[in-house]
């Protein structure tokens, strides 16, 4: 889950790092690949306390099963929404999401994408400010790691050219000193 979170995030980074010329639509979905990266990385927080607690709804007791398997939890489980997570996050590990506005708005925009329309805002300036300002704090805290060193993978020159902290300048985000370490020290 962590790794896949983290890819997730790296995408969206990259995406929104550069120009969605004839890839329409790329920058609306660095929107939606952000905060599924966000859920599945607060589930995998939560998760390594126990693998159960990102349930809601767990699948009832059958006579053929003997114990409650994986392939029952995929079959018929229900994870928590990304709605539901800063709670589940409080009472699981006892960590509060600092900028909990921002995480709900974004959430809110990553509805309106999937379920409505692509809204005419600066998609990739809130997409690097919410992987900023709301995720990496997280990550730090959890694995002292961080997304950034994900988008590389996508282009391997992202952070070594400065193209990311360029980004990240011009949008006015403010960094964080372990942030600026990493993106000097590429």
């Amino acid at each position: 889950m962590k790794e896949f979170g983290l890819n997730l995030l790296g995408r969206a980074i990259y995406d929104a790092t550069f120009s969605e010329i004839c890839k329409p639509f790329s920058h609306a979905s660095t929107v939606t690949l952000a905060a599924q990266g966000a859920e599945i990385l607060i589930k995998a927080r939560i998760a390594e306390e126990h693998p159960l607690l990102i349930f809601s709804k767990i699948p009832n007791i059958s006579q053929k099963d003997d114990l409650l398997g994986i392939q029952n939890l995929f079959d018929s489980g229900k994870s928590y929404t990304y709605e539901d997570l800063p709670n589940l996050l409080w009472a699981t590990v006892g960590v509060r999401i600092k900028s909990l506005d921002e995480y709900k708005q974004f959430g809110t925009l990553r509805n309106k994408i999937m379920h409505f329309a692509v809204p005419n805002v600066d998609l990739p300036k809130l997409t690097l400010e919410f992987i900023i300002n709301v995720m990496e704090p997280l990550i730090e805290e959890f694995w002292q790691e961080t997304s950034l060193e994900y988008a590389e993978q996508f282009d391997d020159v992202i952070v070594s050219e400065g193209y990311l902290k360029e980004q990240l300048i011009q949008y006015g985000i403010s960094l964080t000193p372990r942030i600026l370490t990493f993106l000097d020290a590429q």
